[in-house]
């Protein structure tokens, strides 16, 4: 109910020239929309992954903000200017997660191909780990392996599980549980997924060869940086800490490995999930930084705490018109739904481990 008087509410601001008023008002020059982007589907992962939306509707999305006279910032004048008061008419920063291969070999040319700045916010474990990230590929060929009614591996999952979707959360979590329990290295935990793959009938080595949910190694990560990407913190390992010395812990490992791909020093940050504790701003500002961005929908404005930036994350399911409007500022005139945070990426207290996993995205 609530989704259609929203679109229905938008559908008229729209058609009654409301919203075109609005993105030329004063009003929308004071304010800068930050959008997020995960993952570009090289195959079938935005049938899989609510993050992940199609090369055709990316390319669709960079035509929106040229359509609608978007001025696309790099993220750091962005957040400075709305500092300043000194934003141009709709004003947009562009930012994606992680540094999935599917950014080097998709997202960026096409964003390139528009000349938009754009930021990576970089986790970069597997980075010198050049192997499919655990977590989201395992919920991957849990979802690839679907057809198949039950899925028996007594030494990982005790009982057959039915892969319907129920099934498949049931096994991705045993199979983490298993996984964590054991302290796998990732060695271990890569040999874990192609048992996985063996006893769904898949082709675990063809995927490899596809690079599907690879990270960027430090080559391709630097080769983009000289095109013009700007590298921002993501954590080492997608996992934050409630602890100050194990959180900056982990953002002096990201640091050390960004050093690797630019020379210059980066100074904004992303929650991992958008998850965050009251006293990460607290540490973040200690280490020196600039900006944080969470998941929360919204327009900054120049009152927005700067470690607590909102953002547009975009997904398949977010229609053109709800893209519009957020372009223009009349879907923040809107009541959201309460944004709720996920904990799963919070990490344990103990010192930092050889080898840690990466995010899972959210499945379908």
């Amino acid at each position: 109910m609530l989704k259609r008087v929203k679109i229905g509410t938008l559908r008229l601001a729209e058609s009654t020239g409301v919203s075109h008023t609005l993105a030329g008002s004063e009003w929308r020059r004071r304010r800068l929309l930050i959008l997020c982007f995960h993952g570009v589907s090289m195959n079938d992962e935005h049938e899989c992954f609510d993050l992940y939306i199609t090369a055709a509707s990316l390319r669709h999305r960079m035509e929106m903000l040229v359509e609608a006279g978007c001025n696309v910032l790099p993220l750091g004048e962005a957040v400075e200017r709305l500092r300043e008061g000194s934003l141009p008419p709709r004003a947009a920063a562009i930012t994606f997660d992680d540094g999935f291969y599917d950014f080097y070999a998709l997202s960026f040319p096409i964003v390139e191909s528009f000349g938009f700045p754009v930021t990576l916010y970089l986790t970069t474990y597997y980075m010198e780990y050049n192997h499919p990230v655990f977590d989201p590929m395992c919920s991957y060929l849990l979802w690839k392996g679907r057809q198949q009614e039950r899925l028996e591996w007594p030494e990982v999952l005790g009982e057959g599980i039915v892969l319907d979707e129920e099934g498949r959360l049931v096994a991705f979590a045993r199979i983490m549980e298993y996984a964590v329990k054991r302290k796998l290295s990732g060695p271990e935990k890569d040999n874990l997924l192609r048992q996985l793959a063996e006893r769904l009938n898949l082709d675990y080595a063809a995927m490899c060869r596809r690079r599907v949910l690879d990270l960027l190694p430090i080559d391709e990560a630097k080769s983009l940086v000289a095109r013009g990407v700007d590298v921002q913190y993501h954590t080492h390992r997608h996992r934050e800490y409630r602890s100050r010395d194990r959180m900056l812990l982990e953002l002096d490992d990201n640091r050390r490995r960004i050093a690797l791909v630019t020379d210059v020093k980066p100074r904004h940050f992303c929650y991992t999930g958008g998850f965050y504790l009251p006293e990460h701003i607290g540490y973040l500002r200690e280490y020196g930084i600039l900006s944080a961005t969470t998941c929360k929908p919204g327009l900054c404005t120049p009152k927005t705490d700067s470690l607590l930036l909102p953002r547009l994350v975009d997904t398949e399911r977010l229609s053109d018109l709800e893209f519009r409007a957020w372009l223009a500022g009349t879907a923040d005139l809107i009541p959201q739904r309460p944004y709720r945070m996920s904990g799963w990426q919070l990490g344990d207290e103990e010192p930092a481990p050889a080898q840690a996993s990466a995010p899972v995205l959210q499945e379908r």
